[in-house]
């Protein structure tokens, strides 16, 4: 089940992603953010990312929850009020702060299952496939790459600097010390990558107007397509239905 989910056609994962983000902001709660998040960790547990997604939309909604109830419940209380160790509290702010951190940590969840399985590479062949005009291939592979690539070259940077007797240790303080002598030449390794890539996209006429042949065609079939209709057509009947009712 796992293996035959990673090889969906990516398209369908994005339509998915798109049908649990629309139910979860369009669906009253708390049906529709339950629902929501409950399929996004179900597709991330099939496909191997379950622990991740489910780290990923908590970091988001659980700051996002204190923060709600900190100044809805206590900076600036609405409503009837009781008073804890002599200050003014808000129970009521609670639930809405819990179903906009709810709604808020399934969005991330639906996204991040899609991030976190589909291969850029693989999802721009997609759409390459599908008539992409191929500045529009590069500005996304390039967008959805950029956050790996700049981690990756950080950490190059950073042994290099340990070699030359950088100390990256000790507390915060040190740790925001240690990394300014790493700026500068992380920015330059990355503007000179930029201008590498430019050459090599220049040297394989990546300006030329013509049909691309894929050597790694990303498989469609017909089933999944009508998927993709299904899931498209009911995205669309949700944003029309939040928009009437």
């Amino acid at each position: 089940m796992i293996a035959r989910l990673r090889r969906i056609n990516p398209l369908t994962a994005v339509a998915a992603a798109v049908l649990l983000v629309a139910m979860t902001y369009v669906v009253p709660p708390p049906v529709g953010p339950l629902v929501a998040v409950t399929l996004s960790f179900m597709l991330a547990a099939m496909t191997g990312a379950g622990r991740r997604v489910a780290v990923l939309a908590a970091a988001v909604a659980v700051p996002t929850w204190g923060f709600l109830v900190v100044m809805n419940a206590l900076v600036a209380p609405e409503g009837e009020t009781v008073r804890v160790a002599g200050v003014a509290f808000a129970p009521g702010a609670l639930v809405p702060a819990a179903w906009i951190s709810l709604r808020l940590g399934a969005a991330v969840a639906a996204l991040g299952w899609v991030v976190m399985t589909t291969p850029p590479q693989r999802l721009v062949r997609a759409l390459a496939q599908r008539g992409l005009p191929a500045w529009s291939q590069y500005l996304l592979a390039a967008s959805l790459a950029a956050v790996p690539e700049a981690r990756r070259r950080a950490g190059e940077v950073l042994d290099a600097q340990r070699c030359r007797g950088l100390a990256a240790g000790g507390g915060p303080l040190a740790r925001l010390r240690a990394t300014l002598p790493l700026a500068g030449p992380l920015m330059v390794s990355l503007v000179t990558d930029a201008e590498r890539r430019a050459i090599a996209l220049d040297a394989r006429a990546f300006d030329a107007r013509g049909e691309r042949t894929s050597l790694a065609e990303v498989a469609d079939p017909n089933e999944e397509r009508m998927l993709r209709m299904v899931m498209w057509g009911a995205s669309v009947a949700l944003v029309l239905w939040g928009f009437v009712r």
